[in-house]
C-alpha cells in the first residue's frame, strides 16, 4: 500500500481531539497550502478559509454548531467561506484572475456563458461555489493524515447564525462548511468501507 493510502486509512472523523496538543505553525501552514493549491471550477478559487485558534472564540462558536466537542477539543478550525458576489461574471475579481493567468475577453465570454445555462437565482451560485469548499476541504482533510494530524468535517452548523456571529458579509460570501484539526485523544475504531468491487464497475 502506497503512502497516500495508509493515510487515507489513518484519516478518520476525529469527534474529540487532545486539548494539550497543538498542531505546529509550519504543519498548519502545508495544510492551508494544500487547500490553496486545490483546482477549482474555471480556476476562480471560489474558497477562503478562516483560522480560528483562539479558544474563547472556538467554544462561542458551539452553540451555533450543534455543541459538538470537536470545536471545543481542537487545535484549529477552519471556517470555509465560498465566494460569491465576486463570481458572477462579469466583475473585477474575474478580470484580475484572468490577467494574473495571461487569459483574454474570450474567457469571459465563456464563464458568462455557462452561468446564464446553468444558474437562474443567486441560490445557484451560492451551491455552485460551495461545492468548490468539498475540494478545498478533501485536500485539507488528506494532507494533515498525511502528516498524522487528525480532522473531522462538520457540516452540522446554523448558517445564518454563525455567518451573523462571525460577522460575514452573506452577499460576498457564505459559509460552506467546517473543518477541525487536531490530535485524537483516543484509537480510532477499526474503519469499515463497503469492498472495493461492491462500489466500482468496469467497462473495458
Amino acid at each position: 500500500m502506497n503512502a497516500f493510502l495508509e493515510a487515507m486509512c489513518f484519516a478518520h472523523a476525529c469527534k474529540v481531539f487532545d486539548e494539550g496538543k497543538k498542531i505546529p505553525r509550519e504543519q498548519l501552514l502545508e495544510i492551508l497550502e494544500a487547500g490553496r493549491l486545490t483546482p477549482s471550477s474555471f480556476g476562480l478559487e471560489h474558497t477562503r478559509m478562516l483560522v480560528i485558534s483562539n479558544q474563547e472564540l472556538k467554544e462561542a462558536m458551539m452553540p451555533f454548531c450543534w455543541n459538538q466537542a470537536q470545536f471545543s477539543t481542537s487545535s484549529e478550525v477552519i471556517v470555509l467561506k465560498s465566494l460569491v458576489a465576486d463570481i458572477i461574471a462579469p466583475t473585477e475579481y474575474i478580470r484580475e484572475s484572468m490577467k494574473a493567468r495571461g487569459l483574454d475577453e474570450r474567457y469571459m465570454e465563456q464563464l458568462k456563458g455557462f452561468e446564464e445555462a446553468n444558474f437562474k437565482e443567486r441560490k445557484d451560485f451560492e451551491s455552485w461555489s460551495m461545492k468548490q469548499a468539498y475540494l478545498v476541504a478533501s485536500s485539507m482533510v488528506n494532507c494533515a493524515a498525511f502528516m498524522g494530524i487528525d480532522s473531522c468535517y462538520i457540516e452540522g452548523f446554523e448558517r445564518e447564525k454563525l455567518e451573523d456571529f462571525l460577522k460575514i458579509d452573506t452577499q460576498k460570501e457564505r459559509i460552506a462548511l467546517i473543518l477541525t484539526f487536531g490530535y485524537r485523544a483516543k484509537e480510532q475504531k477499526k474503519k469499515y468501507r463497503k469492498p472495493l468491487e461492491s462500489l466500482v464497475e468496469f467497462r473495458d
